[in-house]
C-alpha cells in the first residue's frame, strides 16, 4: 500500500484500489488464451518437471539489461527482465543469446 500512498500524495486525493486487483494478470492471461486459436494439451502434474532459470546480460545498450530465461525440462518456455525495446527478446533470441 506504499506505493498508493504515494500516489495518493502526489496527486492530493485519493486513490481507489480494487481488493480483487491481483486477479487481474490471470484474467488477462484467460481472454487472450481463450481469443488464441492454437490449441494443445496441458497437465497440471508438475512434480516430475524440473524448472530451472539463468540469467542472460543483454548488452545491446547502457541498461544492460538482465535477461531472465525460464527452462522447464531443458527447454527455454520464457524470459524476461527487459528495460527498453532493445532488450525485448523473444525465446528464439533468448536461446542464442544463452549459447
Amino acid at each position: 500500500m506504499g506505493v498508493v500512498k504515494a500516489f495518493e500524495n502526489q496527486i492530493g486525493c485519493p486513490i481507489i484500489v480494487d481488493e480483487n486487483g491481483h486477479l487481474m494478470g490471470a484474467i488477462g492471461a484467460a481472454i487472450l488464451a481463450r481469443r488464441n486459436p492454437k490449441r494443445a494439451r496441458f497437465s497440471f502434474r508438475i512434480e516430475d518437471m524440473e524448472f530451472a532459470t539463468r540469467e542472460v546480460l543483454c548488452g545491446r545498450c547502457p541498461n544492460n539489461c538482465e535477461i531472465i530465461c525460464v527452462y522447464r525440462d531443458g527447454d527455454l518456455i520464457d524470459a524476461w527482465g527487459n528495460r527498453c525495446e532493445r532488450g525485448e527478446i523473444s525465446i528464439r533470441q533468448a536461446k542464442k543469446l544463452a549459447e
